[in-house]
């Protein structure tokens, strides 16, 4: 028995390795003399109000196309232009969620938005703040799982929370506005940790001038330079990035006996409840799924049809989940 527990690890890898929450970036692309922005933007600022609370960044991107005298593009013409060479933006407004073109219509723009909801990423960027004489940023990158292959670059932005400009289309709106890169604008090498590591890349920065430092923060993300997939981003406002393994452990999530006979018992601590329950086995196929009607602190199941062999139990615990490996006899 105990070979059959062994080569199941081997099997595991995928499932063993602990997940990130994935944060979604938006690089929304626009112009201040741009009437089409002026008519579609307000529609796609309400989707992503309406959507802020899970999980989005923003960086707000003013190219030199369709209007090249854009104040906005003109504060930092390299930085702008930049991004907008990247991805070979020829109109505004354009819209990127983590580096995959979606529309700038509003209904389409909230599909793809939700579609990306509660994604996973094995990285996530960590963002403090340092404001002395000079300001100072943090990017912690941890690694929770394998790191598809890419050539990534790590990308740090200033951006102004509010900028007040009654622009030439008439709009007044102009959030998170890129104002210049601390890193390259083409992206700093780094080395990427290994699974279970972390690493820290510091910059030392003054603002330009004419951005409000109470208005200033660092946008960080990792991108990589082929599919332009962007891996995860980061934010000092974002909540503390957290494993599903590391969930399992705040959250006292337990599955007993383990290893387990005919029947499996799971329980979380008080202040958590379990509202849906999966259970993986070795070649990463569902085998178990145990939805709940009304969440509970405690179920039990029965799992005497599954075969002997290591599983990974993955529970659902509301905003959040917590994975835990299983062995049954």
């Amino acid at each position: 028995m105990r070979k059959i527990y062994l080569i199941s690890l081997l099997l595991l890898p995928f499932l063993v390795q602990a997940q990130y929450a994935k944060y979604e970036l938006v690089e929304w692309f626009t112009n201040t003399y741009c009437p089409i922005c002026s008519s579609r933007n307000p529609a796609l600022r309400v989707v992503y109000n309406e959507n802020s609370a899970n999980k989005l960044h923003r960086i707000t991107i003013h190219p030199s196309v369709p209007y090249p005298q854009c104040p906005l593009y003109n504060f930092n013409k390299e930085d702008n232009g930049a991004r907008q060479s990247f991805y070979g933006v020829g109109s505004t407004p354009t819209l990127y969620i983590n580096g995959v073109r979606t529309s700038n219509a509003a209904t389409v723009f909230e599909d793809d938005i939700k579609a990306q909801q509660g994604q996973q990423s094995p990285v996530a960027l960590v963002v403090t703040e340092e404001i002395a004489t000079s300001r100072y940023a943090n990017v912690t990158i941890k690694v929770a799982g394998e790191v598809p292959d890419g050539e990534y670059k790590l990308f740090v932005a200033v951006v102004e929370q509010s900028v007040d400009l009654l622009a030439e289309n008439g709009e007044t709106d102009h959030l998170d506005v890129l104002r210049t890169f601390i890193s390259s604008n083409a992206g700093d090498d780094f080395d990427m940790p290994g699974v279970g590591e972390e690493t820290t890349v510091n910059y030392q920065y003054d603002l330009p001038n004419g951005v409000r430092s109470d208005q200033a923060y660092v946008v960080a993300f990792i991108q990589d330079l082929n599919s332009k997939i962007i891996l995860n981003s980061g934010t000092r406002f974002d909540d503390v990035a957290t494993s599903l393994s590391d969930v399992a452990l705040e959250a006292d999530l337990k599955a007993f006996p383990n290893p387990v006979g005919d029947r499996l018992n799971v329980s979380v601590g008080s202040k958590y409840q379990i509202h849906k329950m999966e259970i993986y086995n070795h070649i990463g196929q569902r085998v178990r799924l145990v939805p709940l009607s009304t969440p509970e602190s405690e179920i039990s199941i029965p799992v005497n049809d599954l075969s002997a062999g290591t599983y990974m139990l993955v529970a659902d615990l509301g905003d959040r989940k917590g994975v835990i490996q299983l062995i049954k006899d």
